[in-house]
């Protein structure tokens, strides 16, 4: 799962960048509400997204977002 750690780094550095969340988010082929979930930490991004957004930015993606390993742990059930 990949979660945003910069919140403000980001939103400051889509606007250094030149772009409205509007703008980014026709640029990178999804919705404005899907980028402002992101930016906002209502919603955590797929690794493309985050990577389309770092490549429009022209940011490093380990500035703005961490990758979690998330592991389920196979239950096992015994029948008596």
């Amino acid at each position: 799962m990949v979660t945003v750690i910069n919140k403000e780094k980001l939103k400051e550095d889509i606007a250094r960048a030149g772009f409205t969340l509007t703008g980014l988010a026709k640029n990178i082929k999804c919705s404005k509400a899907h980028i402002s979930s992101i930016v906002n930490h209502e919603r955590n991004p797929s690794a493309t997204i985050a990577v389309k957004i770092c490549e429009q930015i022209k940011g490093q993606f380990d500035t703005y977002f961490f990758i979690e390993s998330v592991h389920k742990k196979k239950q096992i059930t015994t029948n008596k």
